[in-house]
């Protein structure tokens, strides 16, 4: 099933500047934001039982996912102010087209004792 490109919820402007709401009613087990340089990848990874929601806050990247268990492929570009959910099972690798900035939202935080990351390269 092809990744739905999420945009903002809700999103106000008015003379103090710009409000938007880019998540509802999803568990948060950690939140982590960061800044990518350019050509940076992020990922090449699975998680066995957490679910991640990757918000753009600003920039660009390419998007490349594989389900490890049956193959499926899908690739796609994430632009300024959209996010998109991936599912445990699902290998990702994100490579920034430009210097980005962004939010992730992660359903479970990390547990060195039980880490829940592992690699696998997400072909081209």
């Amino acid at each position: 099933m092809p990744h739905p490109i999420l945009p903002p919820r809700f999103e106000r402007r008015d003379d103090r500047g710009v409000f938007r709401e880019i998540l509802t009613g999803f568990p948060a087990g950690t939140v982590v934001c960061g800044r990518m340089n350019a050509g940076a990848v992020m990922g090449n990874h699975y998680h066995r039982r957490t679910r991640v929601f990757f918000y753009l806050l600003a920039g660009e990247a390419d998007v490349r996912t594989v389900d490890v268990e049956t193959g499926a492929k899908e690739r796609f570009r994430l632009e300024e102010n959209r996010g998109v959910y991936l599912e445990p099972g699902e290998s990702h690798a994100i490579q920034f087209g430009e210097d980005s900035e962004f939010l992730m939202v992660k359903s479970l935080p990390y547990d060195p004792a039980d880490p829940d990351t592992i690699a696998f390269l997400v072909p081209d």
